[in-house]
């Protein structure tokens, strides 16, 4: 694909951090009657005697009645179990509670369980090598490798470590261990011995299962070394099993081929108790040691079906792949499928190419595909469209887990591959399972997961629907223990010190009116720049419509200039795409436009690879640790640790190129300082500061520099009359240099009446700096801006004083009418009442432009104030219809302050504002709260954006009512910031200068 093409795609989304509208895909009522879980809903309805018309109604009951809702799931799920089911908990605080103490099963027996003929799993190696094994296979050979762990010693409650691959051989292995009643931990064989060994010490395993076999994606020391070294750690260890041909040096210790120790009779399936320690599965380690957590086998087990069965509708006869390792929770979760009688398609090899994962689900007939965004956007970033190449019949559903995923890829798996639900699932390691799923009943929408997890009180923590994922409820995967923890310190102080009768998942998440959950991020990911929080999935969220990037992390670095806080951008660009200084600007562009100004990073660095862990998750700590020039606190838990070593270089380049020429002329410094704040390392003596995404906020910190150099202090216009390195250097060199703080010529070109441009809530008119040199009016341009911008004056707070306040700075420009003037936002308002002071003062007004100005709503007509009171009514009864009663008590609450003027608590500064800019900003707050429009003669131009905001209103109504001569409307492409900002600039440039022309 060329640039061309590429630059193409790129398109204005304004649905980019809080997904559509429109759904995505709406399941047929005829699958919503069939569905399994409207099956359950139906048995629950005879069971209980109750009225359940959906999901919602289901999820209610099962929060107010947690004990009869587990028990009615067991009873309909049906696993081979013995015991008694009563009572189902014991206790109600999330995190002592315990499941169904008198109940017992076998998690390999509840698995194997099905017809013998029925398929159960299908293998496939890189190379092209396929294992199918029925249910009666695996069960055999599951039993005899039983048998086999069994003549070694191995007894319930024992520990195994094993060290797999993804094949038939793990799967046959683990289940094998379970059926005996062990305690397994899973890792993966590309993690180094150290790593391995710090997991699995404190386990004290009695065996290690191993497959050491080389195979063509291993990188490093080969697997056996590893291996051998790994035994040398483990002193607990009694036997080694290994499940292929690997040779591998046991020392002491006796090392049995898996195939020899099968060779014995079939063991039987004993059943043991409901919270019995079945998994230990480790967090990555990457801000600490890996945490182990021990999770039971009945909470896997009836964890899993629920998710399978009720959220993802699997049946017997289907066939489940996800993208996975026996090292990530994922891999337990899909081995757990077999209990719904699905099968299970396992892929043993590197992802080469776009096409790898896509072809094997074509040619095993997945039903369910399981991938993760970093794979989605690697196929959209190279165009690879699977619709296109593969037929896919059977596949049904598609499942992300392991990050946020983007709207934008949401929708391009409906584009690219079929119509069909695509769900965002998340969860962890530490509940084996999830908190955020699918339904098959109900409609999935770009950018959000469908619903929690049945039976879970998940909730945000905060007000207003958005804060931490906290669960408030019992479930029955939360963990047992932590290893090496015996009274539950760091179990405690991990999940529920910050709320203590709430697990604490850390997830920053926002919960939708439809009963969705949009997923924001790691809490301990949040960046906090210039004292504002930015959650990376917002960044990542804007940078999934540019195509010329392949990933993205953002991380926090520490400025040792300024002592502040800045973002750090790591970016791998697609095959054939160099980051240069244009990109590196077209992405502070679209993050300002699409997010705002403090979304856009300080520093862009291209790398060749971010740093991933070894259950394929990028680390942004340690890439934090690498821009900061900090030791990663433990690069074993990374997959490609040399990625670090390339991150500090590529840093360290960036500080010496951008602290350059520090001294010297007034260009060599200045090259300096726009280097360091535009992040660029190259800046041309002639490049455009606003070409190079430059703003209002990065204006002002470039003309503190020069003040802190020079001792002058420059108005904020200057960069509009020099825009670049050699033109500012020059005013910095001419000492009797001067621009009015207050009118700022923007075009000196053209003859006539000059055209005036009001500020907007800025107070300056930097931000219309691209509606400005797009304008092919004929007349010079002026722009007004507020009092107090530069000099030491007071804001105002009151659109009549600013107006007469600007219509004396303009007079000094034109003495006498006709005048021209327009104004974007607030500046409408402010020129709205200047054209009434001018026409109260007899001089004419020849033109009044109101570009998206919108008065506040208590001053719109009655008639459309009781249309918006509507309008707001069906948004909040939306918002609350599914929130807990808790969670709608505050809402309410915050909108009776709103309705009463105030605000509960009061909103924070904008702290990425300077504080002289902040006083100016906040006097134009509270203008714009006090202005109702009076009585004007003349015409207004009014123009609208073409996209409302969230609860649109008719703004030109209040126009209407005070111009007796008529307002005129037009609509301009974009949103309310979007119109002013290419590509809509020149659009609304086009439709003004046709008007203006002399």
């Amino acid at each position: 694909m060329s640039l061309d093409s590429l630059k193409e795609r790129v398109q204005a989304d304004t649905s980019v951090l809080d997904g559509d509208d429109q759904p995505l895909f709406t399941p047929d009522p005829a699958a919503v009657a069939g569905s399994q879980l409207t099956a359950f809903i139906r048995f629950v309805e005879r069971r209980e005697g109750l009225v359940l018309p959906d999901q919602a109604a289901l999820q209610r009951w099962a929060i107010l009645d947690g004990p009869r809702f587990w028990t009615a799931l067991l009873a309909w799920l049906a696993p081979p179990t013995s015991g008694m089911a009563d009572p189902a908990l014991l206790g109600d605080r999330c995190e002592t509670a315990r499941f169904f103490p008198d109940l017992r099963l076998n998690y390999a027996e509840a698995l194997l369980a099905g017809d013998d003929g029925a398929e159960a799993v299908i293998a496939r190696r890189a190379d092209g090598e396929e294992v199918r094994l029925t249910r009666g296979e695996l069960r055999r050979k599951v039993r005899c490798l039983a048998s086999g762990f069994q003549t070694l010693g191995l007894a319930p409650g024992d520990a195994v470590a094993a060290v797999l691959r993804n094949d038939v051989e793990a799967v046959v292995a683990v289940l094998a261990a379970a059926a005996c009643g062990a305690t397994i931990a899973t890792v993966g064989p590309e993690m180094g011995p150290d790593i391995l060994a710090e997991r699995l010490e404190t386990l004290e395993p009695r065996l290690l299962i191993v497959s050491a076999e080389p195979r063509p994606q291993d990188g490093g020391a080969p697997v056996v070394d590893r291996v051998s070294e790994l035994i040398t750690k483990l002193p607990s260890l009694k036997a080694v099993v290994a499940l292929d041909g690997a040779v591998i040096d046991g020392g002491a210790l006796p090392v049995l081929r898996a195939a020899d120790l099968a060779e014995g009779p079939e063991a039987a399936f004993d059943r043991f108790p409901f919270n019995h320690p079945l998994f230990v599965l480790f967090s990555s380690g990457t801000t600490g040691k890996a945490k182990g957590f021990v999770h039971g086998a009945g909470g896997t087990l009836l964890e899993h079906l629920k998710e399978h069965r009720l959220h993802g509708d699997l049946r017997p006869g289907e066939r489940l792949f996800f993208q996975t390792s026996p090292a990530w929770m994922m891999w337990h979760w899909q081995l757990s499928a077999l209990a719904s009688g699905a099968a299970i398609v396992l892929y043993d090899g590197p992802v080469d190419a776009p096409e790898t994962l896509w072809r094997l689900a074509d040619e095993t007939g997945a039903t369910c595909f399981g991938t993760s965004p970093p794979y989605l956007g690697l196929c959209r970033s190279l165009d690879y469209r699977p619709g296109d190449h593969l037929a896919l019949k059977a596949l049904r559903s598609v499942l992300s887990t392991g990050s946020v995923l983007s709207p934008q890829l949401a929708r391009w798996v409906r584009e690219a591959v079929k119509p069909l639900p695509v769900q965002s699932i998340s969860g962890g390691s530490d509940i084996i399972g999830c908190f955020v799923l699918g339904s098959p009943n109900l409609p999935t929408f770009a950018g959000e997961a469908q619903c929690v997890s049945l039976g879970l009180d998940v909730r945000p923590s905060g007000p207003g629907g958005e804060g931490e994922l906290t669960c408030h409820n019992p479930f029955p995967s939360r963990p047992l223990s932590l290893l090496a923890d015996p009274f539950g310190v760091r179990f405690h102080e991990a999940y529920f010190s910050r709320h203590v009768t709430a697990w604490s998942h850390g997830d920053w998440i926002r919960a939708t009116p439809r009963g969705g959950v949009i997923l924001r991020g790691r809490m301990d990911g949040v960046l906090n720049i210039r004292g504002v929080r930015v959650g990376p999935a917002e960044v990542y969220a804007v940078l999934a419509d540019e195509p010329r990037i392949a990933q993205a992390l953002a991380v926090e670095q520490s400025d040792e200039t300024s002592g502040e806080a800045r973002m750090a951008l790591l970016v791998v660009p697609v095959a054939g795409v160099t980051v240069d200084d244009a990109l590196r600007a077209d992405i502070r562009r679209l993050l300002t436009r699409r997010a705002s100004a403090v979304h856009a990073p300080a520093v862009i660095l291209a790398v060749d690879a971010l740093p991933t862990t070894h259950s394929g998750k990028l680390s942004e700590a340690a890439a934090a640790d690498a821009v900061n020039g900090r030791s990663p606190h433990n690069l074993a838990t990374l997959r490609n640790p040399e990625s670090v070593t390339a991150i500090r270089q590529a840093m360290a380049a960036w500080t010496r190129d951008a602290g350059g020429a520090a001294g010297g002329s007034a260009e060599d410094w200045l090259g300096a300082v726009w280097r360091t704040l535009l992040g660029a390392e190259t800046i041309g003596l002639d490049d455009n500061f606003f070409d190079l995404g430059g703003h209002s906020l990065t204006a002002a910190r470039v003309l503190a520099e020069v003040r802190r150099r020079t001792g002058r202090r420059l108005p904020m216009a200057t960069l509009l009359h020099a825009p670049t390195i050699r033109t500012l250097a020059a005013v910095i060199d001419a000492p009797d240099w001067s621009a009015s703080s207050r009118i700022a010529p923007l075009r000196t070109d053209g003859t006539g009446e000059p055209l005036f441009i009001v500020h907007s809530m800025t107070g300056n008119v930097l931000q219309l700096h691209s509606l400005v040199r797009a304008l092919d009016c004929g007349r010079p341009i002026h722009g007004v801006q507020a009092r107090g911008i530069d000099l030491d004056e007071a804001p105002l707070a009151d659109v009549e004083a600013m107006a007469t306040d600007y219509v004396a700075a303009i007079r000094t420009v034109q003495p006498k009418g006709p005048y021209r003037l327009a104004g974007f936002s607030f500046g409408g308002l402010a020129a709205f009442e200047m054209a009434r002071r001018l026409e109260a003062m007899g001089e004419p007004v020849a033109e009044l432009i109101l570009l998206d100005s919108k008065v506040d709503k208590r001053f719109l007509p009655a008639a459309e104030r009781a249309r918006l009171l509507m309008r707001r009514l069906a948004h909040h009864a939306r918002r609350i219809r599914r929130m807990p009663l808790a969670e709608i008590l505050v809402y309410l609450r915050d909108r009776a302050f709103a309705l009463a003027g105030r605000r509960a608590p009061p909103a924070p500064p904008l702290h990425e504002i300077p504080p002289r800019l902040q006083a100016v900003r906040d006097g134009i707050v509270a203008a714009t709260g006090r202005y109702r429009p009076g009585a004007y003669g003349g015409e207004v131009l009014f123009v609208r954006a073409e996209i409302p905001e969230d609860i649109p209103f008719d703004a030109a109504s209040a126009f209407r009512a005070a111009a007796r001569g008529g307002v005129t409307e037009m609509v301009a492409p974009g949103d309310h910031d979007g119109m002013i900002e290419p590509p809509h600039a020149a659009t609304l440039a086009a439709m003004l200068s046709e008007r203006l022309r002399p």
